[in-house]
């Protein structure tokens, strides 16, 4: 099944049923298909066709499903971009993927302008809300389509998604996620969550992330349920959002949990409908004070871009505090989930054995856009290797431990370590960076990037300057929190720099390091 026939399943089924709340807007199944439909017939006539790249620059919004749904319908693939990107940023993604078009806000076309003196194959800018001489204006445009669409062959197999995602060798790689990609999670994600029909599904995960979109989105339609999507997270507004919205289901990113839980304790903090909260996990150690507190059950998940479906705890049965869960299974049990850990030398790992944690499933990548040398490494005889360490304990029951690979996890983000040193030896009087993550101070199990800093010899260099030359360079979520500056680095004879030595140091915040709250 593609994601065209997966959606006009439930329109067939519950065609005036709300589909999706957005602020005071109510959209039913029928009118979300007819828009949906309305952009993929707009896109045909601009001459797109099966497997052409289009962008995605925008917010949480209605007009987001319709554009995304939209390009599926008639066999494109969506290329979502980071809102927190900066023009260098945004251009190579666009570049990259050879994307033919963008969608954003009239807010960006200035932003835009100077993408597209870079990208050759970008050939149209369309923008939401002011007309911009020079941009497709798009609720014009939308309004001369018609929204009905003729037959598209789709197969399972085709590329629906690219979402690009920071890797070791520091620049984006686009992962290739199919239409099979997208069903399988969501059927199984609504298996593992329990979502049905009369469930309210409330996020407010960006729809640029694979976790909206994948889970939210795709397991809301699965289980024939509403969807809440909030434009963007409040801390404060929260509850009382799922209140209005009558909410059932919340799904957050791991970071945002710690938030809430953190809050003052209020009267009005189990004061909602909803029965199941669905993150990465809560404080350690308070798990169960969490479910007490706000009078929900906890489910954690454990996943990647490169392999959305992946770990979760069941919905029947206690987790386990600090556990990330059992393998996610599919309604249809000939469709198998395989996860285990592995030893250096590729073995199964026994039980409480810390190794890598390894995946097989249908809904796996296809592989990295335009590099098969790092698809032929990630995925090894069917297995994605997820460059993450973990153990199973007897029950099968599986525990993350850390990452083996450079990358930084932030606010439910990959950082690329490379990626942010490469930006730090742009400014003019750096010598040598290295970059490493550290534990987050909240206790979320969330990482911190810190920067360790060697100057050119006689050049000085203040540390709010340097901050300040970082944000204009890269996403806010990127730039170091803490920021060390040495005269040298610790290197082996082969030159390179001992990250596992700058990682065992004890940091000395107060004296040594810029600490910097970055705001989202």
């Amino acid at each position: 099944m593609n994601i065209r026939e997966f959606f006009e399943g439930q329109v067939k089924r519950s065609p005036e049923k709300v589909y999706l709340y957005f602020q005071d807007q109510e959209i039913t199944n029928r009118e979300l298909d007819q828009r949906a439909n309305q952009v993929a017939n707009g896109m045909l006539g601009f001459g797109i066709r099966k497997g052409d790249k289009i962008c995605v620059l925008l917010a949480n919004s209605p007009e987001f499903l319709y554009i995304w749904f939209g390009l599926n319908k008639m066999s494109a693939v969506m290329v979502p971009i980071n809102l927190s990107l900066k023009e260098r940023e945004i251009a190579y993604i666009v570049n990259h993927s050879e994307a033919k078009a963008i969608f954003a806000k009239s807010i960006h076309y200035p932003l835009l302008e100077g993408v597209k003196k870079d990208c050759p194959d970008l050939q149209r800018i369309i923008t939401l809300g002011d007309a911009i001489p020079g941009a497709i204006h798009f609720e014009s445009w939308l309004a001369r389509q018609k929204g009905i669409l003729d037959p598209v062959e789709i197969n399972e197999g085709d590329d629906a998604v690219y979402v690009y995602t920071s890797g070791t060798t520091g620049s984006p790689k686009g992962v290739m996620l199919t239409h099979r990609s997208y069903v399988l999670t969501g059927q199984s994600y609504a298996q593992m969550v329990g979502i049905e029909s009369k469930d309210r599904v409330m996020t407010a995960n960006p729809l640029f992330h694979i976790n909206a979109q994948a889970y939210s989105v795709m397991g809301s339609i699965a289980g024939g349920a509403s969807l809440v999507l909030i434009e963007k997270f409040s801390a404060s507004r929260l509850w009382e959002q799922a209140r209005e919205y009558q909410a059932t289901k919340l799904v957050l990113l791991l970071a945002l949990t710690h938030i809430l839980y953190n809050r003052p304790e209020s009267e009005k903090d189990r004061d909602h409908c909803v029965r199941t909260v669905i993150a990465g996990g809560a404080p350690r150690g308070h798990f169960r004070d969490f479910e007490r507190r706000f009078g929900v059950r906890l489910q954690t998940i454990y996943s990647l871009t490169e392999s959305p479906l992946a770990i979760m705890s069941p919905e029947a049965g206690e987790a386990k505090d600090g556990g990330i869960g059992i393998p996610m299974l599919h309604p249809d049990r000939t469709r198998k989930n395989e996860v285990k850990i592995i030893d250096p030398g590729e073995e199964e790992a026994p039980p409480h054995t810390v190794g890598e944690i390894v995946i097989r499933n249908d809904a796996m990548m296809r592989g990295y856009f335009k590099d098969e040398g790092l698809t032929s490494e990630t995925i090894r005889e069917g297995w994605l290797h997820t460059g993450d360490s973990g153990y199973r304990d007897e029950e099968g029951y599986f525990f993350f431990t850390g990452r083996m690979k450079d990358i930084i996890r932030r606010k439910g983000e990959n950082i690329s370590a490379l990626d942010v040193e490469g930006a730090i030896l742009r400014h003019p009087r750096v010598f040598e960076a290295a970059v490493i993550g550290v534990p987050s101070p909240s206790g979320s199990g969330e990482e911190e990037v810190k920067a360790f800093v060697v100057l050119k010899s006689g050049e000085e260099l203040d540390y709010a300057e340097l901050i300040e030359f970082l944000s204009r360079e890269m996403a806010h979520f990127k730039v170091p929190r803490y920021l060390v500056y040495r005269s040298d680095l610790p290197k082996n004879a082969m030159g390179r720099v001992m990250k596992q030595v700058l990682k065992q140091e004890r940091p000395d915040l107060t004296k040594d390091c810029y600490d910097r709250e970055m705001k989202a």
